[in-house]
């Protein structure tokens, strides 16, 4: 949980986590549970990631 909250600082602070541009991150993270960094980015390129850029 301290990890998602200075994530979300950070992303709030410079508007990263808009939904426009990123979806709903902390979600997702919940979602994957993930145990590593290499086990988040499998899963966003997997299950989240679209193929449209902004």
């Amino acid at each position: 949980m301290a990890k998602e909250w200075v994530l979300n600082i950070a992303l709030n602070r410079w508007q990263y986590n808009r939904p426009k541009y990123v979806g709903k991150v902390s979600e997702e993270i919940r979602n994957c549970q993930p145990k590593s960094l290499e086990d988040w980015r499998k899963y966003y390129y997997e299950k989240c990631a679209t193929s449209q850029v902004y």
